[in-house]
């Protein structure tokens, strides 16, 4: 398929499609008389994941380094090391977004007396300052 047939399949614009081939999330296709690129169904399939990996906040490298992981040559340790790693990090955003909910659900009626008072700002502020000092790479922050 041509490009502007697989940006429409997966989702996706021609002009990301582009990027993510000059970025190397999507490997540089075969070319077709004319110059044309000929696109296989596995674009379709590995757009849509990364479109999919980007709606849940992973980060282009993160979703880079999952790419890696999937290959046939990607050796054990280092993909189940790095896939905990991930895990972990979406265990403590799912934490950080409990608690903002019960935050929302304890925010009173009315201007609190000071910023710090507001308790969505509050959490907002806690989990920015942890989350500083993570060193995330996985997630969009």
């Amino acid at each position: 398929m041509r490009i502007g047939e697989l940006a429409s399949a997966s989702g996706v614009p021609v002009d990301t499609v582009r990027y993510y081939e000059r970025i190397g999330l999507l490997p540089t296709p075969a070319r077709r008389g004319g110059g044309y690129r000929k696109y296989e169904p596995d674009d379709v399939f590995r757009l849509q994941a990364i479109r999919g990996a980007k709606a849940l906040g992973l980060t282009l490298e993160a979703i880079r380094t999952l790419i890696i992981m999937a290959l046939p040559s990607a050796r054990p340790a280092p993909v189940r090391a790095c896939a905990k790693a991930l895990q972990q990090e979406l265990a403590d955003r799912c934490a950080a977004l409990q608690a903002l909910a019960a935050a929302v659900e304890n925010c009173r009626r009315g201007p609190p007396p000071t910023l710090a008072a507001c308790p969505i700002l509050a959490t907002l502020q806690a989990y920015a300052c942890t989350h500083e000092t993570s060193g995330s790479v996985l997630l969009d922050t």
